[in-house]
């Protein structure tokens, strides 16, 4: 009875031990994940952003080091420059020191980068060794105003270790404000910045009005907007201005012609003008572009309308294609521009007899005002009508007249051989209707047809006046006494003679 007393004590006493042990297990496993340092550990960090265009290197710039008696933590600087001083200090004073140096070195190792795209935004970075990482965005879209870098010291404890860096938003320390563009006229005869419509020869003014981008501690490398005129304007490059703006558009400063260039790149008479306004890369690296009441850049500009400029519904486009500009690292950004329009109308004249058949060699004058025209002074343009009886007006230098809308006058001036001269002011009106809304290809709902007004000009033959009903009768009656008296006369000098 002893002996088996004896046994169950022995496999109680075992028993007890096991349970002691087991439940020990689970208190040594906490106490070493929790609250004594792992050394043996790696480390891992996840990045995300979701703004494409950005490239962030991941550097090690310390390494993790341990101290007995006393145990301490603390980090040994990879950075030259960068004291284990300053390391011990906040995480912002390593951040500032580390943002100030322009080129990392060699002895900070690339631990890898991450650069997003549309089907890029996060990248874990794992199997790392214990130390402080610093991320910094070295690519970036040009437009970017500032990014905020930032430093990782791994593991670091939270009520215990923690040995990963969940993912850190970069994207929510970006400022990259949208950048816009846009074309206006600044002196509409339609009270409209898209559009307006004039006469041969007159100034229309131009303005493209773009955000500034970049910032002093990013500044860009290249800023430039580009343009293209129809062939019915013609570029004064003399009329080419530069100028900063602020938000609500006043002006903060002139550039002068050593800040920016003017480059037409193609400019042929008859065909397209095109053009840009680059900005210098000495300008850009001063702070003066990216002063903090500098929102916009204003290029302003005229044209005058030519010879070749388009009568009708499709206008004279004047094409602000894009603008482009560039960082320190030569990415490029580009914005597209818009277009604003120049209407020019015509008129014609119909010449032709009262049966309808037309009359050739017919002069023609046309007027701004009736008064000009019942004076016969300060015509705009001259015509003569053809063998097919139009008549295409012209100005003093030979070119066909282009006409804003609105109301003229036409004064005959000769009437073609054997008619009677037209003797009237006549009116003549080009009725035009814009829309608000650039629709069909235009911004005119009604216009002439081919934007040009036709009338017609009816001309009677010339003739002697008829009086008593005898009409030229008479003249024959007087015609054949005179033939007869004439011959009497002569028969009676002969029989005088003989």
């Amino acid at each position: 009875m002893k002996s088996k007393n004896n046994v169950f004590k022995i496999f109680t006493a075992m028993a007890v031990a096991v349970l002691m042990i087991m439940s020990a297990i689970p208190f040594a496993s906490a106490a070493t994940n929790n609250n004594l340092l792992d050394t043996t550990k790696k480390v891992s960090i996840t990045t995300k952003c979701a703004k494409p265009g950005y490239t962030f290197t991941v550097y090690k710039v310390a390494e993790l080091k341990t101290t007995e008696n006393p145990y301490q933590t603390g980090y040994t600087s990879l950075v030259p420059s960068i004291s284990e001083d300053i390391l011990r200090g906040k995480s912002s004073v390593v951040l500032a020191a580390l943002d100030g140096i322009a080129t990392m070195p060699s002895t900070a190792s690339v631990v890898g980068t991450f650069t997003t795209s549309a089907t890029s935004v996060t990248k874990t970075f794992s199997g790392l060794a214990q130390g402080m990482y610093y991320i910094k965005a070295t690519n970036y879209p040009a437009g970017v105003k500032s990014v905020t870098n930032s430093v990782i010291a791994l593991p670091y404890y939270n009520n215990g270790w923690v040995y990963t860096y969940k993912a850190i938003d970069l994207a929510t320390k970006v400022n990259d404000g949208d950048v816009v563009t846009g074309k206006t006229i600044t002196n509409s005869t339609k009270d409209n910045a898209n559009y307006t419509d004039v006469s041969l020869g007159d100034t229309v003014n131009f303005e493209i009005k773009s955000s500034t981008a970049g910032s002093s501690t990013m500044k860009l490398k290249s800023y430039s907007v580009y343009d293209e005129m129809s062939a019915g304007l013609t570029l004064d490059k003399d009329s080419v201005k530069v100028a900063l703006l602020n938000a609500q558009g006043g002006k903060i400063a002139d550039l002068t012609t050593s800040d920016y260039t003017l480059n037409v790149t193609s400019e042929v008479d008859g065909k397209a003008t095109t053009f840009n306004v680059a900005i210098t890369n000495a300008y850009l690296q001063k702070n003066d572009f990216y002063a903090r009441n500098a929102a916009y850049t204003s290029v302003t500009y005229s044209a005058k309308l030519n010879k070749y400029a388009v009568v009708g519904k499709a206008g004279n486009p004047n094409t602000e294609t894009k603008l482009v500009y560039a960082n320190k690292n030569g990415v490029e950004s580009e914005v597209n521009g818009n277009t604003v329009y120049v209407y020019t109308f015509a008129v014609t004249v119909n010449k032709t007899d009262t049966s309808g058949n037309p009359l050739e060699g017919a002069g023609f004058d046309l007027f701004v005002s009736e008064e000009d025209g019942n004076a016969l002074t300060n015509e705009i343009a001259t015509g003569v009508s053809d063998k097919t009886g139009k008549v295409t007006f012209y100005n003093s230098n030979k070119e066909e007249i282009k006409l804003a809308s609105g109301k003229y006058y036409i004064v005959e001036t000769k009437a073609p051989t054997g008619y009677n001269i037209y003797g009237k002011v006549i009116p003549i009106t080009i009725d035009v209707t814009y829309g608000a809304a650039f629709t069909d290809g235009s911004y005119i709902t009604n216009c002439p047809t081919d934007g040009t007004v036709s009338i017609d000009v009816k001309d009677t033959r010339l003739f002697f006046p008829q009086t008593g009903g005898a009409g030229t009768a008479m003249f024959y009656v007087i015609g054949s006494a005179l033939a007869i008296s004439g011959i009497v006369i002569l028969a009676t000098r002969r029989k005088v003679k003989a």
